[in-house]
């Protein structure tokens, strides 16, 4: 009986000890591809159609659940001819640098390893109707949203996402406000 407790506290040792020993082999540095789609809403939303977005992003991991990232984002939506008319292949692009940090929530609840996470930050977007000389000055705004981490093996995860954006106008004439939804695959290095 001694030996079998013996046998059994080694092993439970060792379960308790795999997750830190994984966590260790794997770099805080991580690198991620975005793909996905972007809906306008308020007045933004009253002359552009649904939007595409990719991006691009770093992050470090200073602890295990909280990250910092930065990144680069392009978003292209289309114009409403219902507002503009006929406008061909003019789009209205967004483009521009995110930065932020990113607070995981590890739980066993909705099944081993996924991980749902928090994500907020700072986003710096200029704006531009392609086929023309329009463009806007860079504004800053903000980015909140939430995601889920799946790994797929010890260095590849994918990352479902939601997030809203907010860049207010610089007269105060309306804001540029919309919601994202993709998807990501992070490789972590």
């Amino acid at each position: 009986m001694r030996r079998f407790a013996c046998v059994a506290a080694a092993l439970a040792l060792l379960a308790c000890g795999a997750p830190r020993a994984h966590a260790q082999g794997t770099s805080p540095f991580s690198v991620e591809g975005r793909v996905g789609l972007a809906f306008p809403t308020g007045d933004f939303g009253d002359g552009l159609g649904m939007g595409y977005e990719l991006g691009a992003n770093a992050m470090f991991n200073l602890l295990p659940s909280l990250g910092i990232y930065a990144g680069y984002t392009f978003i292209t939506f289309d114009l409403d001819d219902d507002v503009f008319g006929d406008t061909g292949d003019t789009t209205f692009n967004l483009q521009g640098l995110d930065a932020g940090v990113k607070l995981s929530v590890p739980t066993t609840a909705m099944g081993p390893g996924l991980t749902p996470y928090l994500r907020g930050g700072i986003v710096y977007y200029k704006g531009e109707l392609s086929d023309t000389d329009f463009s806007s000055d860079s504004r800053l705004g903000f980015q909140v949203g939430a995601g889920l981490d799946y790994p797929l093996g010890r260095t590849v995860s994918i990352t479902p996402e939601v997030n809203y954006v907010q860049i207010p106008e610089k007269n105060g004439s309306g804001d540029a406000s919309f919601f994202k939804a993709g998807f990501g695959l992070r490789v972590h290095l």
